[in-house]
């Protein structure tokens, strides 16, 4: 017989610490054989409530209040409890319109359940329902939840080690970034002074806004919780200084020219606007027609109908990264190395989407194209 047992780590909270230990803590008994369960098996969702206990534990405040990681790795272990069981002949076929939740899509699965083979026939049943990209986070929050429990000595050998259950990298498609043109055309229709009943509009803040995503690869929570602050008008180059990004990644971005020109004079219409406090320093810089914040569903909205105003038609998903895309397409265009795209647009993992232009001659096969909304001027 042998104990396992959990090292108290003093970066966990304890508030969860005590509890999910003794839940950790197992008596099982050690085999010779190759099976990856020992013969008593805790209950797997308790072990699951554990293991997505000490990762919110890990995350960093922002994430913990966001959610969206959580989330995220609750539904996929749900998926697979469901998953699991439809192809239980013991269990039967789970409900498919059955919520998607850990401690009712596990209840009737222990960690015999946790075979490769087992596994491999879920997965072939996942990508029938979901994207490549959908089962492939799916798998990576599944071999982490395995690796979890190996390390814990709760499996004796992770089934998720295998070339089956490999997370092959995906072929990455090409950003669908909106070109160039399209950003100059909606620009000369966010010119256009609105109706009546056109009260989202404000010429001023969205030509700005409009050259500020082009410019700058902001994401939309990246522009919504911008200040005035983070502008930094240092002589030799204006520069945004990123003050919310995702996962807490700073980074500094150089503004063009026509960007903080742009900016200059949507920041002077504000102080004239008659709704709502004067903006200061620690101002958002971008709001709503009656001064309350953007969201990114509402700045969403907003792209989507300027693009009407202008016949311009926006890729599918969110309207602000089409601009963020264009803002790589751009700068890979110029030369600049991947690395430095990588930076500049806060990717995590250095590991940016293919933006380097399919053919060197690219750029050369259109003459007579526009110069793109992104320029190289200073101020």
């Amino acid at each position: 017989m042998r104990v396992l047992t959990t090292t108290a780590d003093s970066s966990i909270d304890p508030g969860w610490r005590h509890h999910d230990i003794e839940l950790a803590v197992r008596t099982v008994r050690t085999q010779d054989n190759h099976s990856p369960t020992p013969a008593a098996s805790p209950a797997l969702a308790e072990l699951a409530q554990t293991w997505l206990t000490a990762k919110r534990a890990m995350e960093s405040s922002e994430q913990a209040n966001k959610g969206h990681s959580d989330r995220a790795r609750n539904a996929d272990l749900a998926r697979w409890g469901q998953l699991l069981t439809s192809t239980s002949a013991d269990h039967g076929p789970a409900d498919a319109g059955a919520r998607l939740d850990v401690e009712s899509a596990l209840a009737h699965l222990s960690l015999s359940d946790l075979s490769t083979d087992r596994l491999v026939d879920a997965v072939i049943t996942a990508k029938r329902r979901w994207s490549e990209a959908t089962v492939a986070r799916m798998l990576s929050t599944l071999r982490g939840f395995t690796r979890w429990l190996t390390r814990q000595g709760v499996l004796t050998r992770d089934p998720c080690d295998s070339e089956l259950l490999r997370i092959s990298r995906r072929t990455q498609r090409r950003p669908r970034a909106v070109d160039a043109d399209a950003v100059e055309v909606m620009i000369t229709a966010a010119r256009d002074e609105p109706t009546d009943r056109q009260r989202m509009f404000w010429p001023d803040r969205d030509v700005a806004l409009l050259r500020f995503l082009a410019g700058s690869g902001a994401r939309a929570e990246e522009v919504c919780g911008a200040t005035i602050a983070e502008i930094d008008r240092r002589p030799e180059r204006p520069i945004w200084r990123v003050g919310r990004s995702k996962g807490g990644k700073q980074r500094d971005v150089p503004l063009p020219g026509a960007t903080v020109a742009a900016l200059d004079t949507w920041l002077d219409a504000r102080k004239t606007h008659g709704g709502g406090p004067k903006p200061t320093r620690s101002s958002l810089l971008f709001v709503r027609t009656d001064t309350t914040p953007l969201t990114p569903r509402t700045l969403d909205r907003l792209l989507r109908a300027i693009a009407l105003r202008a016949g311009v038609g926006l890729p599918v998903g969110a309207a602000a990264h089409a601009f963020r895309h264009h803002y790589g397409v751009t700068l890979a265009l110029r030369g600049v190395p991947q690395a430095a795209i990588s930076q500049l647009m806060g990717h995590a993992d250095r590991a940016p989407p293919p933006y380097t232009p399919p053919s060197p001659l690219r750029a050369d096969r259109c003459p007579g194209r526009r110069r793109p909304a992104i320029d190289n001027s200073r101020t």
